[in-house]
C-alpha cells in the first residue's frame, strides 16, 4: 500500500486537487486555509485543505478568484 503524505507542495496539491498553481499560491494566504510556511515554501496539510475546499464550495459556488 502506497503511503500518502501528510504535507504537499503548492505544485503537489495542485495535482491532486485539479486546481492550478497560482490559484493554490493565493489560496495559501487566505485566513484559516490549512498551510504553513517552511522557508520559501508553503506547506499544504492536505486533509484539512481538502475539507476546507469542500467547506467553501458549499458556502459559495464563484470560483477560485473570490476567495
Amino acid at each position: 500500500m502506497e503511503e500518502q503524505k501528510i504535507l504537499l507542495t503548492v505544485k503537489e496539491f495542485s495535482k491532486v486537487s485539479g486546481l492550478g498553481e497560482n490559484c493554490i499560491r493565493n489560496l495559501v494566504r487566505v485566513e484559516g486555509f490549512p498551510a504553513l510556511k517552511n522557508g520559501r515554501k508553503f506547506m499544504i496539510h492536505r486533509r484539512a485543505a481538502d475539507k476546507w475546499l469542500e467547506d467553501m464550495a458549499k458556502h459559495a459556488h464563484s470560483g477560485c478568484a473570490a476567495m
